[in-house]
This record gives C-alpha cells, structure tokens and sequence, in this order.
C-alpha cells in the first residue's frame, strides 16, 4: 500500500509501474517493496514529517525501475559480470530516470537516479557526492544495500543482520550516510527486521 500523502496521480502511477514490474519480474517489485518499508521506517526514525516520508518511501519503492531495461540474463548471472553486461546494470539509474520523471516528485525521481552515489562522491552514474543530494537518496540508498546483503543473491546467499549492520557501519562517512546508518541500527536494536526477506537484484 502506498503511503497516503501524496499526489493521487503519482501513487496510482506508482502502483502502475510496480504491477508492471511484477509481471516482468516478481523479484525485483518484492525488492523494491522490502526497501521502501525499510526506508520509511528509516525516515521516520530521522523525525521527517509523513509527507516526506512517504516521498522517501516512492523512492525507494521505485529506485530500481530502470533494471526493466537490463536483461534478466545479466541481473540474475551467478558469476562475475564482464565490462559490456557491467555497463548495463549501470545504466539503471538513468533508464529509470527517463522513465518516471515527468510522474512523480523531484525527490522521488532523486532517489532513483542517485541511490548509487556515495558520500565520498565515488560512486555513479555522476559520482556526486552524497553529502549534497536530499536526505530521501542517502535514506533509500542505506535501506536497498540493507535488504541487498540479508536477502538471497544469484551470487552470494543472505547475511545475518548483524553482520550486514556492521558492513554498513564500516562503510559510514565514505559510502553511506552515518546518520542514516545510525538510525537503522537504533530500529533493528530494538526488534525484528522491518519486513520479511526475501530475493533481490543484483546492486
């Protein structure tokens, strides 16, 4: 169900694409689902107000809609990926760009585009540094990487929560966000994870 703040026409939009995704590939709408209640819960732990909570939630919900474009083949590849089928997969932040821009809101649209930025601008498509980008991408971006490494991979089986906790706390100040990470282990401190797990997409 998605929040209720925002825009009737962006939320039916949203559904849309999500139906669409399912049909194509359950997987990836589980996933995109699995981080956007983890987002939200996120968000709402920072103290954000519900409608931009719910922003962060569509964000995440939708952050992996350009992976329709690349082959199933790839995403789903147990072994390492050549530089052609890496290219690929990271041409998906832009693809799902393109593809809802024009529906939804510019703080939705940013978590899609950049949620494989890194605070010390290493990461891409642009290699922006996360420190200049809205608190929803370096939400969205902790919640996918955190579903990412406890669910099962075509590459690499689930981690246990607490070790996929402390990968994300290693990483704070350089790829994630410390603020954000913070929070997510003050929510999984105090009970079970957000959501069930289930099976991602590659990152």
């Amino acid at each position: 169900m998605i929040p209720g703040a925002v825009g009737a026409a962006e939320s039916a939009a949203t559904a849309k694409l999500i139906a669409v995704t399912r049909l194509r590939d359950p997987a990836l709408a589980d996933h995109g689902i699995r981080t956007a209640h983890i987002a939200a819960a996120v968000a709402a732990e920072l103290g954000l107000s519900p409608e931009e909570a719910d922003r962060v939630y569509l964000g995440a919900l939708l952050h992996d809609i350009g992976k329709l474009a690349v082959p199933e083949a790839v995403l789903w590849k147990p072994t390492g990926l050549d530089t052609t089928e890496w290219r690929e997969v990271r041409n998906h932040p832009e693809e799902g760009h393109r593809l809802i821009a024009d529906i939804v809101a510019r703080e939705v649209a940013a978590c899609v585009l950049y949620h494989h930025e890194r605070v010390d601008a290493e990461g891409y498509p642009f290699g922006v540094g996360l420190r200049t980008l809205p608190i929803a991408v370096r939400i969205v971006q902790v919640a996918d990487a955190y579903d990412a490494m406890t669910s099962d991979r075509p590459y690499e089986g689930p981690l246990p929560v607490a070790t996929a906790l402390a990968e994300l706390q290693r990483c704070s100040g350089t790829q994630f966000d410390a603020e954000v990470v913070t929070a997510l282990g003050w929510l999984l401190a105090g009970g079970a994870a957000p959501c069930p797990r289930r099976r991602p997409h590659r990152l």
